[in-house]
């Protein structure tokens, strides 16, 4: 097991005399932790998603480094020791923690969830017969009700995913084991079989129901109205929003004010996904004279719950700048109206694009998390009429289908993605830029930006830097914006910094000059400063 002190709060001595009196005040000693946890702020002292150092004489190791829980359900954390020792836990806000010790070295601690419930602090303190003692935040977290991916991770959506042939257990269990969070389920006769084997392996469902559903379901075998639709879903665990349109234009403004209201009316507890389009396309398609004036107008007026948009940036000769656009105009508007991003990764062969490779897929999906995206998007997981060498490819002449090595690049992928998760999930980011060019779409790079802890930061012209909070914690991110070789980043260092690698492992860079640290091909470097 990794040795995991996540969310370290402090170390305390305690004395066999005075744990009674601790126990009825249970709520001073939390603010006592809390008081010595932003004392130890700066200090270097390990924080969230930090390991301990080999020589730290006693802790506490979980078998996993974040834990996800339901409102009013349980789940077992194993934990050990390495001497003995007991364990008290600390809940509030509703939630209960039962010890179930198996030995005087370790247990399993059961936490239950409130319903509904809110992430809290559920602090373990293991007291040794000396009375030595620590107390570490347990990192309990509660599921988001749309993506089923916990608040400390993003999630990896499929789009475009099974026919009725092809929704079989096999196949829902191998979207699982790639690391996929969510899918689209698409106008078929099995939708409801397809709602419930989503939720027997833990994903997803964005529901189309592009209005008027009853044709759409029809010509797939069954013949409901949108209501009848509606009732159904809204109730399923497994659904997290409808999707109504795909890229409208600014002309069919009125149309899908009126059918998101409507689909809102009938289940307000479910967001109605409108997918809007790039920025390369005319102002013709939009029928506005500008893409910023389309894009903008379909938020403020729909008052969308997600933004989320298609582009597939990645040609032959390099980077389509407009992508860049479009993710700057996209983020501006996520923050000002406080809504979160989605963004799609291209992930099959389409046109006159480049085919997908654990390279470019990386560039895509990393540089979405840069900009602060929650779900990447993967378009498309099984082949269409107009794409191919995906994940999952059907011989329509023969129905016979098979996965191809895109499926093993996104599952990769998915794996790196969720080990650095912690990162991005819900997180603000502070700036974009794009060091030694200018580039209308991204700020400019100015060193003064840099946290105290980084003197000088030296990069490629083909790399982004993003500035990201989380938390309480501190990050800076720098993408490789080429996929087809790797850049080098040059640090100067103030103070300890931590590298945080694609395995989700914590590196100490103390103070000093490193001239040459690489990226490679379509990966980021993520700094964890505070």
């Amino acid at each position: 097991m990794r040795r995991l002190t996540a969310l370290l709060i402090v170390v305390l001595f305690f004395s066999a005399s005075c744990q009674k009196q601790e126990k009825a005040e249970l709520e001073r000693l939390q603010q006592e932790a809390d008081r010595l946890q932003q004392e130890m702020a700066g200090t270097g002292a390990p924080e969230s998603g930090v390991f301990v150092s080999e020589n730290a004489e006693f802790f506490i190791d979980f078998d996993k480094d974040r834990y996800g829980i339901d409102a009013g359900s349980t789940v077992s954390v194993h934990y050990t020791l390495p001497q003995a020792a007991t364990l008290e836990v600390i809940t509030k806000e509703g939630w209960s923690a039962v010890v179930n010790a198996t030995g005087d070295k370790e247990g399993i601690i059961v936490i239950n969830a409130p319903d509904p419930a809110t992430s809290s602090d559920i602090v373990v303190k293991a007291i040794t017969a000396n009375g030595a003692g620590l107390a570490v935040n347990l990192p309990i977290m509660v599921r988001d009700p749309y993506t089923d991916a916990t608040r400390t991770d993003v999630a990896a959506m499929g789009y475009f995913c099974f026919n009725t042939e092809l929704a079989t257990d096999y196949n829902f269990k191998m979207m699982a084991e790639a690391g996929f969070n969510m899918l689209s389920v698409e106008y078929v006769d099995n939708w409801k079989e397809q709602l419930d084997l989503a939720h027997k392996y833990g994903l997803k469902v964005v529901l189309f129901i592009n209005v008027p559903a009853g044709e759409y379901y029809e010509s797939g075998g069954t013949s409901p109205t949108l209501k009848e639709t509606i009732d159904y879903a809204k109730n399923h665990p497994a659904l997290a929003a409808y999707q109504i349109i795909d890229e409208p234009s600014v002309k069919w403004l009125d149309y899908v004010y009126y059918q998101r209201k409507a689909v809102r009316e009938m289940d307000p507890d479910h967001p109605v996904y409108i997918n809007l389009g790039p920025s390369n396309a005319s102002s013709w398609t939009y029928g506005v004279e500008t893409f910023e004036e389309y894009a903008e107008t379909y938020v403020r007026d729909c008052e969308f719950d997600i933004l989320t948009f298609d582009q597939y940036p990645v040609y032959t000769y390099g980077i389509d700048p407009s992508w860049f656009r479009s993710l700057a105009v996209y983020f501006r508007l996520c923050k000002q109206y406080n809504i979160p991003l989605w963004a799609f990764t291209l992930s099959c062969r389409e046109i006159s694009r480049e085919d997908p490779t654990l390279e470019n897929i990386r560039l895509q999906c990393n540089v979405n998390l840069a900009y602060g995206a929650q779900v990447n998007q993967y378009f498309v997981y099984r082949n269409t009429s107009g794409t191919n060498y995906c994940p999952l490819v059907v011989d329509w002449s023969t129905g016979i289908a098979s996965y191809t090595e895109v499926y093993d690049f996104c599952k990769q992928y998915n794996h790196e993605m969720h080990n650095r998760g912690f990162v991005f999930a819900d997180c603000n980011v502070t700036k974009i830029c794009n060091p030694g060019v200018f580039d209308a779409w991204v700020d400019v790079f100015n060193p003064k930006d840099l946290p105290p802890q980084i003197k000088n930061l030296s990069a490629e012209e083909e790399t982004l830097i993003s500035f990201i909070e989380n938390r309480g914690n501190e990050y800076v991110v720098v993408v490789n914006k080429l996929w087809k070789k790797p850049q080098k980043v040059g640090l100067e260092l103030n103070d300890m910094v931590y590298m945080i690698d694609r395995e989700g492992q914590f590196t100490e860079y103390q103070p000093g000059v490193y001239p040459d640290i690489q990226i490679d091909p379509g990966d980021m470097l993520v700094i964890k400063v505070k």
